[in-house]
């Protein structure tokens, strides 16, 4: 992975740790790793914890399309392993004039 991509990753965590607060949800940890695998962004909404999955694009594509099945699958799996039963995804698109952020609760 580039420095550049690796930046825009951690803008778009950034980003999206900071609608997650407005949300209400408390996030509790960060870039947790298990295993082999990385999960984004842990929090909490009540006594729930909930894992984060952050995707980013900057290509103007949508956002939504850079979840695919592999990374589904190695989330099933990180989320068992931590013992979490829900997965939300948060994809930030970046263009040249604004960023979007789609919240999609309940992805796994």
């Amino acid at each position: 992975m580039t420095r550049e991509r690796q930046e825009i990753g951690a803008a778009a965590e950034r980003i999206a740790a900071a609608f997650l607060r407005r949300q209400g949800i408390d996030i509790v940890d960060s870039n947790v790793a298990v295993g082999r695998g990385e999960v984004d962004l842990i929090g909490r909404l009540g006594r729930r914890r909930i894992i984060f999955e952050v995707r980013s694009v900057t290509t103007g594509g949508n956002p939504l399309d850079a979840f695919d099945r592999p990374k589904a699958d190695q989330l099933w799996r990180l989320s068992s392993e931590l013992g979490i039963g829900r997965v939300d995804l948060v994809a930030v698109g970046f263009s040249q004039r604004f960023v979007t952020i789609h919240w999609i609760p309940h992805v796994l």
